[in-house]
C-alpha cells in the first residue's frame, strides 16, 4: 500500500488526529500519539485504522 493511500485513508476514519504514516521497508511506518507501529500487511493497518476510530471490527 502507498503512504499517500494510507494516510487518505487514516485521515477519512480517525478525523484530525494527527497520523503521520509514511512507506518504509515494504510496509507503512505509521505514527501517533508518540507511538511508532509498522505494518507489513494492508490488513494489519486496517483493523489498526478501525480501532483507533472506535469502528468494532470482526472477531476471528
Amino acid at each position: 500500500m502507498e503512504s499517500i493511500r494510507a494516510q487518505r485513508i487514516a485521515d477519512r476514519f480517525t478525523g484530525n488526529m494527527n497520523f503521520m504514516v509514511q512507506s518504509y521497508c515494504g510496509g507503512l511506518l505509521v505514527c501517533f500519539h508518540k507511538h511508532t507501529h509498522y505494518f507489513v500487511r494492508e490488513t494489519q493497518f486496517w483493523s489498526y485504522v478501525y480501532r483507533v476510530a472506535g469502528i468494532p471490527g470482526r472477531k476471528c
